[in-house]
């Protein structure tokens, strides 16, 4: 049975062929010309069955062909079996009743040709074979009648002559038969490869010899946008030209992998052709053609993230390192800036890091509206840019410095300082070097102050690399046991009794002897080190004050921290962890910081929850720094303690003696003690006792000292200011 119309009409609207195929068309008119032939031999049978010379038998046969052609006319598609029988007893009769067997082979043929045009497995040979076999018997049952009669041999000539038509009918009728089912083998064919072409989201185009697309799915007409019906305006195009056929490139010659095309303002397809070779004809051409244009969109996007850095939109540092080393390849002389910001961890660390992503694409673009078309910002990592500047000499790269910390200060409403390195390439440096030189020159820079220019000096990084060293030791000092405390007393002026002593960190560092906190404080506070030498100093502190304690020595404990250990906010667990791993008592326990603590926020909020834990507070080298009475009295100390640098200028200075009483009364008023430091001579102790300061330190009552040395140490002189010991160890 043949396909229902409707899927036929799918198909031919889902996959475009430009003409019908050759063997249809021959089918066609095979099958007109046998239909009308048919009838034409169904016809002239019954006529001359209505006038042969045979009785009233031919009345009934022509009845019979009749009901034949009826069948034809009403079921034109249909067939059964009792209109098989029927066709073969008018062939067995029609031989035996007519003189020839012409017009019987004439309508043998409509028979045989008609199932083999129509009929399947089931309608031809069976069915068709019945009137093959009624002419035979009507044939054998009319010689042997005839011989009977004239009691004469068989004629074979006639024999033959009445069974070369049939054998040559039959042959025919078998090799219409399979070349119908040949067709319609080519024409399931064609429907899977239109079901095939219909599902697949690849377009699909199979071009002729001179370019034109024989066939082509729906997925073709939309990706290459025709809208035309004509098939000649229908081209496939490449990524060298508006027709893939007349590329000179070789596009239609199956690539091994597809060219890319660009389709309108953002399409690009793969495109990818394959011979394909004909039996019958010249070679034909396959194209497939796959939408890429999401693919192409995503890897530009992946581009431009590998590319760009996400936070600020410059250059990220691989892209940034890459542009270098081509810079380098194409040009010797490039200038390399590297720019860090000052105080940018204070602004995150206080302000949260919203704020600091806020800073840093300001920065951003300040920088990359500063360095002109010419050269290249990027974003190295955290708060450090650089800039590319190809062409650029030492005194041009100095410039362009100068011209990017005057834009980033320029800011109405923000102020950013940034210190700034440079080195300038040399034949034969590679990008490693010369961004390591541009970092060396700008750490010199951030260590100088910051908010300055430097440019790379070799010498730069002979002294980078002693402090690479240093803070590789610290790191070890810190982690290894090189750290000591030693401990300078504090004394009552009043009673000349030891009540306290102060934490001072030594590092006892290998083949350099001990170094003080002066030296290596700042290098922990740089590198992170601060905390947990903080932490180690604060332990040791409280558990010496403990030990002390249990020997009979009521001793208050004093320890210095940093600002920037106060900031974090591990600071305050951490205090808690060791009063209770130690059992001092909070009270026994004075956190001493300098006035730099007034300029960070969080330091402060730190420094006011310590206070409320019990723990005091002094206030160290008042009046050298941020000295300010609005700050004394929004956040009072317990304890202000006095620079040595008015102690040691009582003597020399009237206006000294002066600020230094103010500095006393001041305390007085707020509630605090005070303690002067440096002291180093009885007239100096002797004055402040009278001036109403409360306690003292200084090498007059006793120097810096590990804790096992302090009952060695020197009693003080005869001006009875004090003696170590509790009183009744004096």
């Amino acid at each position: 049975m043949t396909r229902p119309h409707r899927s036929a009409a799918m198909t031919s609207e889902q996959v475009s062929y430009v003409t019908d195929p050759p063997g249809h068309v021959a089918l066609r008119g095979v099958r007109l010309l046998t239909n009308c032939f048919a009838w034409l031999g169904g016809i002239a049978f019954m006529v001359q069955l209505l006038v042969a010379d045979g009785g009233l038998l031919r009345f009934p046969l022509a009845v019979l062909v009749a009901i034949v052609l009826c069948s034809w006319w009403l079921r034109p598609d249909g067939d059964s079996w009792p209109i098989a029988v029927v066709e073969g007893i008018a062939a067995a009769g029609g031989v035996l009743l007519l003189p020839v067997p012409q017009p019987v082979i004439a309508f043998l043929f409509g028979v045989t040709t008609r199932r083999a045009l129509r009929g399947g497995p089931g309608r031809f040979p069976p069915k068709a074979s019945l009137a093959s076999l009624g002419y035979v018997t009507g044939l054998v049952v009319s010689i042997t009648t005839e011989v009977r009669a004239r009691h004469e041999a068989v004629d074979i000539d006639a024999v033959a002559a009445s069974l070369m038509p049939l054998v040559g009918l039959v042959i025919g009728s078998i090799a219409l038969y399979e070349t119908v089912r040949a067709v319609r083998f080519e024409e399931d064919a064609r429907r899977t490869v239109a079901a095939v072409l219909q599902a697949s989201p690849v377009g699909l185009v199979l071009l002729d010899d001179d370019g034109t697309p024989r066939l082509h799915n729906a997925r073709a007409r939309a990706l290459f946008g025709w809208d035309t019906d004509e098939p000649g305006d229908r081209k496939v195009p490449c990524a060298h030209g508006a027709d893939i056929t007349r590329c000179a490139e070789g596009c239609r010659d199956a690539h091994p992998e597809p060219v890319e095309v660009t389709i309108g303002r953002a399409g690009v397809l793969a495109v990818h052709a394959v011979p394909v070779e004909q039996v019958s004809g010249p070679e034909q051409t396959l194209v497939a053609a796959v939408d890429v244009s999401k693919r192409r969109r995503l890897e530009d996007a992946l581009r431009s993230r590998a590319e760009r850095d996400d936070l600020t939109g410059l250059a990220s540092r691989a892209h940034f390192l890459h542009l270098v080393d081509s810079a380098l390849l194409v040009d010797e002389t490039a200038g390399l800036l590297v720019i860090d910001l000052d105080q940018f961890k204070e602004i995150n660390d206080a302000d949260g890091h919203q704020a600091g992503d806020s800073y840093l694409r300001a920065a951003a673009q300040r920088i990359g509206a500063a360095i002109g078309p010419t050269s290249t910002a990027a974003r190295l990592g955290g708060d450090e840019f650089a800039v590319l500047a190809p062409g650029h000499d030492a005194q041009e790269a100095t410039r362009l410095a100068t011209h990017l910390l005057s834009e980033l200060e320029a800011g109405p409403d923000l102020v950013i300082r940034a210190s700034i390195g440079i080195a300038v390439a040399t034949p034969g440096v590679g990008t490693a070097e010369l961004l390591r030189d541009a970092d060396t020159a700008m750490y010199v820079a951030k260590r100088e102050g910051g908010g300055r220019i430097r440019l790379f000096r070799p010498e730069m990084g002979e002294r980078v690399l002693a402090r690479q060293r240093d803070k590789a030791d610290l790191r070890t000092a810190v982690h290894g046991g090189q750290l000591v405390l030693h401990y300078q007393p504090i004394v009552d002026l009043t009673t000349s009794v030891v009540t306290g002593a102060e934490a001072l960190v030594r590092w006892q560092r290998p083949g350099r002897g001990l170094l003080g906190p002066g030296e290596f404080i700042g290098l922990a506070e740089e590198t992170g080190l601060i905390m947990p030498l903080g932490d180690k100093v604060l332990a040791a502190a409280c558990h010496q004050a403990v030990r002390w304690h249990d020997q009979g020595r009521a001793l208050d404990i004093t320890v210095n921290v940093s600002t920037r250990q106060l900031a974090t906010a591990a600071f305050l667990p951490a205090l808690d962890r060791v009063l209770a791993t130690t059992g001092l008592a909070s009270d026994r326990l004075t956190i001493e910081v300098t006035e730099s603590v007034w300029a960070d926020d969080a330091a402060m909020r730190g420094l006011m929850a310590v206070r409320e834990t019990g723990v005091r507070v002094a206030l160290d080298d008042f009046g050298t720094g941020y000295s300010s009475l609005s700050y004394l009295q929004r956040y009072p100390f317990d304890v202000v303690k006095i620079d040595r640098s008015f102690t040691h200028a009582l003597e020399d200075s009237g206006r000294t003696a002066g600020v230094v009483r103010c500095i006393i009364d001041l305390a007085e008023v707020l509630g605090a003690h005070t303690v002067a430091e440096g002291i180093e001579t009885s007239e100096q102790a002797d004055w402040l006792r009278r001036a109403g300061c409360a306690f003292a330190q200084g090498y007059l009552f006793g120097k810096p000292d590990h804790a096992d040395n302090w009952d060695s140490q020197p009693s003080v002189s005869s001006s009875g200011c004090a003696v170590f010991g509790t009183p009744d160890e004096r």
